[in-house]
């Protein structure tokens, strides 16, 4: 006859044994608004499992006895994550397990910092990447500069489909040439990132975008005045190097972009201070200076360069103000 404690010792046992998340960490700090979520389950103790974000979306993944390993981007929220996954056997809750995630921006100060206890982690190493190769070729087949004629068979696009889930995808993501700027270097601002994962991207990632965006090097060297992103070559603070509902792939549209960090400038008073006037509408207006868009920090500042100070497109007021006030 079985005691308690050996009956209490068997559940811990299965509960412990039922799955274990391996991927995301706990206390995980995130760059892009998905997380892998990576399961290792055990049929004889889970059924199936359901993942669930902040959002209340879920996803119901079954096992079977053929695989230990499951897979499922779920989505982020910025700030603090909770993402729960909860194994059931035959309809009745086996284990539950939670990880606490805090999805970072460049371009929001709220949560540019994460809290003290989260951690940047790394998954793309030799060690994890044995877990993946049980069901996926974890080798890198693309040809430099050659876009795959089906995407579908890129060994990255399996687990990474969602990133160019958005409108407007950039060129080497849409054609999943990935090592064209996952190159596993870093820069000046990610020396913390050597070696600890064999796709980090350069930070700055500048060298990598003017590669490509010639032009803009030569037009941005004979400009006065350059916006702190530009300045440093971290290109990817305000665009999303993969997809963005936004164009030109920012991570935001322009006006929320810009007084994510220009807080101060929401009200429009900068903009007619000098006159004694009232505020100047910055947005939820139309942009006479360019058809079919609303009026935004663009319509009157150049996100880049300038001539002129505070990077405005004129170097007039008169030319500045003639943009929209033609008369």
């Amino acid at each position: 006859m079985r005691t308690f404690a050996t009956l209490f010792l068997l559940l811990f046992l299965s509960e412990a044994e039922a799955f274990t998340i391996v991927n995301p960490y706990d206390k995980e700090i995130k760059e892009e608004s998905l997380a892998s979520v990576v399961v290792e389950a055990d049929f004889a103790a889970v059924d199936s499992l359901v993942i669930s974000n902040d959002a209340n979306e879920t996803v119901t993944l079954e096992v079977n006895p053929k695989r230990s390993h499951y897979c499922k981007s779920v989505n982020l929220h910025l700030g603090e994550n909770s993402l729960k996954v909860v194994g059931y056997k035959e309809g009745k809750v086996v284990k539950e397990e939670t990880k606490e995630l805090f999805l970072t921006s460049q371009v929001d100060k709220e949560y540019r910092y994460p809290p003290k206890d989260y951690n940047k982690s790394y998954f793309h190493n030799d060690e994890n990447e044995k877990i993946c190769s049980k069901c996926h070729d974890m080798s890198v087949n693309e040809v430099e500069g050659v876009a795959f004629e089906d995407i579908t068979k890129s060994n990255c696009y399996e687990c990474h489909k969602k990133i160019n889930r958005d409108e407007h995808s950039h060129a080497p993501s849409i054609n999943w040439l990935c090592t064209s700027c996952h190159n596993g270097n870093v820069g000046a601002f990610n020396q913390t990132d050597n070696a600890k994962t064999k796709y980090s991207v350069p930070d700055p990632i500048e060298e990598i975008c003017l590669s490509c965006h010639k032009k803009h090097k030569e037009e941005w060297s004979k400009k006065r005045f350059h916006h702190e992103p530009a300045e440093s070559g971290r290109c990817n603070r305000c665009h999303n190097s993969h997809s963005s509902p936004s164009e030109f792939y920012l991570r935001k549209p322009a006006w929320e972009l810009c007084t994510g960090c220009h807080k101060e400038k929401i009200e429009g008073v900068h903009i007619v201070k000098t006159f004694g006037r009232k505020a100047h509408p910055t947005h939820n207006v139309k942009d006479p200076s360019r058809e079919g868009k609303d009026l935004s920090c663009v319509s009157c500042h150049n996100p880049h360069v300038s001539n002129a100070p505070s990077l405005l497109q004129s170097e007039s007021a008169m030319g500045l103000c003639s943009r929209c006030h033609k008369k």
